[in-house]
């Protein structure tokens, strides 16, 4: 009997664990400026995005100086290595790079190549985080 309850503990334990490992994965930001800062993020997303280029974008989180915001909570390693970020802040400052991607002028949640009258292009910036699960970008002037 004792061993039996023994068994099911020990499944628990591990179901405990391994769901705490996943819980635990995720990509943030961190506005180390002065400014407020919006920030767009870029991921794979085949099954969400399977006719519209197999990427899902995302934006706009507002993060306050000092602030830090999770974008991301999936496990990293199962999504790819590659992310895409484009980030702007009250005072003018932007991160951006050489991967065009539309992205509306308000909140919104789309596929690649998707646009609407209230979206401009903007130039995204790649981001390989190599075998890390959990990763923060730290936007500094």
């Amino acid at each position: 009997m004792f061993k039996k309850y023994a068994i099911k503990a020990a499944a628990v334990a591990l179901i405990s664990i391994l769901g705490m490992a996943n819980a635990h994965a995720w990509f943030k930001f961190t506005n180390s400026t002065s400014s407020t800062v919006w920030v767009s993020f870029q991921w794979y997303s085949p099954a969400t995005c399977a006719n519209s280029g197999k990427w899902e974008t995302k934006g706009w989180w507002q993060l306050a100086p000092g602030e830090t915001k999770t974008v991301f909570g999936n496990d990293l390693q199962t999504i790819g290595k590659y992310y895409y970020y484009y980030a702007q802040s009250s005072n003018g400052a932007v991160w951006n790079g050489p991967f065009n991607t539309y992205a509306s002028n308000t909140a919104f949640d789309w596929c690649l190549n998707t646009g609407s009258t209230n979206s401009r292009i903007l130039g995204f910036r790649e981001k390989y985080i190599g075998t890390f699960n959990n990763y923060t970008i730290n936007l500094t002037q």
